[in-house]
Order: structure tokens, then sequence, then C-alpha cells
């Protein structure tokens, strides 16, 4: 099971923000953003370009949920690769 902390929030708009997470286990980390929309959308995203792509419309994010909860399962469980 991995162990996650935000590590930083940017706060777009007051109920917007974008977490930067460090995920990591015994082994290895990784760092995800995650796009908070109001706290009833969350987009999760591996790279920074991904983030960027998103908002300039070039892609979806590969992650989506609908609680936080889901969030942090997905987190949780996530197969972090060196």
């Amino acid at each position: 099971m991995n162990e996650f902390k935000t590590i930083k929030t940017e706060y777009l708009r007051a109920s917007i923000t974008i977490e930067t997470v460090l995920v990591s286990n015994k082994n290895l980390s990784d760092i995800f953003f995650i796009y908070n929309y109001e706290g009833t959308s969350f987009r999760v995203f591996k790279t920074h370009l991904e983030l960027v792509n998103f908002f300039l419309n070039k892609h979806k994010s590969m992650y989506h949920f609908d609680t936080v909860e889901e969030v942090d399962d997905f987190l949780s469980e996530f197969k972090l690769v060196a």
C-alpha cells in the first residue's frame, strides 16, 4: 500500500485547486497532479505536461473520480514503477 502526501496546493479559485502529491512506498515514489473542481470532480495526472494539455483542451485526463475517497483509494493502490 502506498502512502501519499500533498506537497503543494495551488488555488485557481476558492473551490478549484491543483494539488501536487507525492506517492511513495518502501522503495519507489512518484509525483501526481490532482485537479479538484469544486469537490465534485477530480482529475489525476501523472505528468505536468498532461495537466497543461488538459487545460489547453489537447486531451482528457486518464483518471477521473467523483469523490476524494476514490482518489485516495486510487493513489494508495497505484502500482509505482522504477
